[in-house]
């Protein structure tokens, strides 16, 4: 497993292979992150794996210092799984002193996870944009379970043209249908135990909007009147179209129904993507 912690030997290390793999991560892996590496393990033997903590998706220096830094264990995991590439570098190698452009993403960025977090979103679209630039790969592997992020990672491929196919990985699951989060380990005992009521009442919604006989925003409404009875601090339970994030229009087959809520001092997130049968 080939370490590299400066973009100039990442460029002169990667120049003259193609077909590349990309798995852009924080750190802190777990097996979330592992199934996208063996996904795109099993298309390319070119696979590069960053571990970067991206300062400028965080909306509190707090929160930045806070987030788990487990580089040690993450290598270890990474070389068990016989990655070739693994990209590690400083802040100051990736972010100029005076980063003054930035990506700025369409409106949706600042609706659902946008309307809480603001520029969360185009912090990370602009280090994605650096990581592609630098490693130039023909797939970039990103899972469903931040499936705003993974709509907008797209949506900035597409019109950006970036000759690079997004390759979507279903979200991974513990047992009780908790998605796995890095975020996960921050949980009481006592916490992670009613935490798969999140994905519980998302599936309930999910049984609801099939029935057809409330409307959406009574069915958003009863399901954050639940949680927050339930101990939850609710963001946002909305039902969206995901062809597009928006509000679904009349006849909307193509649905997914995204949630946010803090637990304990732990904000979790998740979703549901399903079909409208007629």
């Amino acid at each position: 497993m080939h370490v590299i912690h400066t973009q100039n030997e990442l460029v002169e290390t990667l120049k003259k292979l193609n077909n590349i793999a990309f798995v852009p991560t924080m750190g802190n892996l777990h097996d979330g992150h592992l199934k996208l590496i063996e996904e795109a393990l099993k298309k390319t033997k070119h696979v590069v794996v960053s571990i970067f903590i991206n300062p400028l998706q965080f909306n509190s220096k707090d929160d930045f210092k806070n987030y788990p830094c487990t580089l040690d264990e993450d290598l270890l995991m990474l070389q068990k799984l016989d990655v070739p590439f693994v990209f590690v570098p400083s802040k100051e190698d990736i972010i100029d002193s005076s980063q003054t452009i930035e990506i700025h993403l369409s409106d949706i960025a600042n609706d659902l996870c946008g309307r809480f977090r603001p520029g969360h979103f185009n912090g990370v679209a602009t280090i994605v944009c650096k990581l592609f630039n630098l490693i130039q790969p023909e797939l970039a592997f990103f899972g469903r379970k931040d499936f705003q992020q993974l709509f907008l990672i797209k949506e900035l491929v597409k019109q950006l043209n970036y000759p690079i196919h997004i390759v979507a990985i279903d979200t991974v699951r513990d047992k009780d249908g908790l998605a796995k989060s890095s975020r996960n380990n921050l949980l009481s005992k006592e916490d992670r135990k009613k935490a798969p009521q999140l994905f519980e009442l998302m599936s309930a919604m999910k049984e609801k909007v099939m029935q057809k006989k409330l409307s959406f925003k009574e069915i958003e409404a009863d399901a954050e009147r639940l949680l927050n009875a339930s101990g939850w601090i609710v963001d946002y339970l909305a039902i969206r179209s995901a062809q597009s994030l928006k509000p679904p229009v009349h006849n909307e087959k193509q649905m997914v129904i995204l949630g946010a809520a803090t637990l304990g001092s732990v904000r979790l997130i998740d979703n549901i993507e399903f079909c409208i049968q007629d």
